[in-house]
């Protein structure tokens, strides 16, 4: 289950929830060391404890080569779609924004 969505996900417009992110980031986030090591069998309780280890956030880094860590994470919910409260606690919290 490492690259799919939950089965019990609900789609985003009729698609996958992970084709908001295009195909070549998506290729490049499951090519990653952070994916393989970090996010695999992440589940949506784990990701808050990713999400607080994080330094910064953006998008690629390296000539347009790397996925950020926030990016793996980003892709990582839209697969689980964690609850509601999980995802208003990222926002809420003060000491980790």
């Amino acid at each position: 289950m490492a690259n799919r969505t939950q089965k019990d996900a609900s789609s985003l417009k009729g698609t996958n929830p992970q084709y908001l992110i295009e195909k070549i980031i998506r290729t490049r986030i499951y090519d990653s060391i952070f994916w393989k090591e970090q996010c695999f069998g992440l589940s949506a309780e784990l990701i808050v404890d990713k999400g607080m280890e994080l330094r910064y956030i953006g998008g690629i880094y390296a000539g347009n080569i790397k996925p950020t860590p926030f990016l793996c994470l980003i892709l990582k919910m839209l697969q689980l779609q964690p609850d509601k409260e999980i995802a208003i606690e990222f926002i809420r919290q003060e000491e980790y924004k």
